[in-house]
């Protein structure tokens, strides 16, 4: 008993840590205790039994907090725990500007525009993957600037020591399964018929969505998962999101002019997400190991254990 007070205090305080440098109201504190530390405990108990770093996948639509959520969730790994948690983006994997243009020359338009499943260095992925659980020494995680719609320098690339505890690997489509092929044939906007009337697009998309992302999703150890109420919800977060990284910029870069996008680029930019994102809201609550139902608010609903004991 005694030790579980003190584990549950230093919780606390690496929490408060977090909160405190990441400058996060302490409502997202309580939340964490209240609906995710039962789980991250769960996680370092996993990491523990396995000998290979455990892949876990952290699934949610754009701007649903993943990406803050599992920053904690390392950070309370390590701190507590002494689990070494490293996180891997699925964003910081984008093939590169010119890259997709190529992709966009020679398959479609479309994939010039980040996001969709062909857009993505599936085998840097991999290797940083393999380099992360097996190399002694320091593995380059590569970033990708979304301001610059580009992938940052080697240079930039920060480094991990190696082999680590556990890997996160978050990402709004991880975990996605491939549409049928009926599903394919109607637009489901203004998007898809306007500048895909052939369906050309979203077709090649489902395939590499079945081929080498799902070869790379059959390989999570766990999937973890938050769901929007609904696509409507993800307009509203992604402007959030794109709020915080002009504001990034403009702090980073007083002089120079904000490149992020404005509110209509944003609203036309997710519709290229809103095929994959739907497919996701309907399938992954059957295929995650633990989901957790959000609000409007991000806040958590209610939660769901399926391949986890409760």
């Amino acid at each position: 008993m005694e030790d579980e007070q003190i584990q549950n205090e230093l919780r606390r305080a690496s929490v408060q840590q977090f909160i405190e440098e990441e400058a996060l109201p302490d409502s997202f504190g309580d939340s964490f205790i209240q609906w995710y530390a039962g789980i991250t405990e769960h996680l370092a108990a996993m990491a523990r039994d396995l000998e290979t770093a455990p892949l876990v996948g952290v699934s949610g639509c754009q701007g649903s907090g993943k990406s803050t959520l599992v920053k904690l969730m390392a950070h309370v790994l390590r701190a507590v725990y002494g689990v070494k948690a490293v996180v891997l983006s699925l964003d910081d994997f984008y093939l590169t500007r010119l890259a997709r243009r190529e992709m966009a020359d020679t398959v479609h338009p479309l994939f010039a525009t980040r996001g969709v499943p062909g857009t993505h260095d599936l085998m840097l992925l991999r290797d940083t993957i393999n380099a992360l659980r097996a190399e002694q020494g320091v593995v380059s995680v590569p970033g990708f600037d979304k301001a610059a719609d580009d992938r940052t320098e080697m240079v930039h690339w920060r480094q991990e020591s190696a082999p680590v505890g556990l890997i996160f690997l978050e990402g709004w489509c991880v975990g996605v399964p491939p549409q049928p092929l009926e599903d394919l044939v109607s637009p489901v906007n203004e998007t898809e018929a306007e500048q895909d009337a052939d369906s050309q697009w979203r077709t090649e998309v489902n395939r590499q969505l079945g081929d080498g992302y799902a070869a790379l999703f059959a390989d999570l150890d766990e999937l973890l998962v938050l769901q929007a109420p609904s696509f409507g919800a993800v307009y509203e977060w992604r402007w959030q999101q794109e709020q915080r990284l002009s504001a990034l910029f403009k702090a980073r870069h007083p002089d120079a002019p904000d490149p992020t996008m404005t509110r209509q680029q944003v609203a036309d930019f997710i519709l290229h997400y809103q095929r994959i994102t739907e497919h996701a809201l309907a399938t992954l609550p059957d295929r995650a190991d633990v989901l957790w139902e959000l609000g409007d608010d991000r806040g958590v609903q209610r939660m769901h254990l399926t391949g986890v004991a409760a």
